[in-house]
């Protein structure tokens, strides 16, 4: 083999090494960023359902004050009447 076949060849072997380099490289910041993705969806997750919970909360608190108020406005009308306002 030529001198000149034999520097082609360890030209080429230190690219496809360099080129390695970078493949590792880029597959470890794929992992990285899966990782946060993966981390932000738990914590998004976990707010919204936490969230969910507030505002089934306050559904339910509106709907028990919407009742008391008709009730006042019952009260309120039947004494109306009684005093005959």
């Amino acid at each position: 083999m030529s001198d000149e076949t034999k520097e082609i060849l360890n030209a080429i072997l230190h690219r496809l090494d360099s080129l390695d380099a970078k493949v590792e490289g880029v597959q470890n910041e794929v992992i990285s960023i899966k990782t946060e993705l993966t981390q932000f969806r738990s914590e998004t997750n976990e707010r919204f359902n936490h969230i969910d919970r507030q505002f089934r909360l306050f559904d339910s608190d509106t709907d028990m004050l919407n009742k008391k108020v008709a009730e006042h406005d019952k009260d309120i009308h039947r004494l109306k009447q009684a005093q005959g306002i």
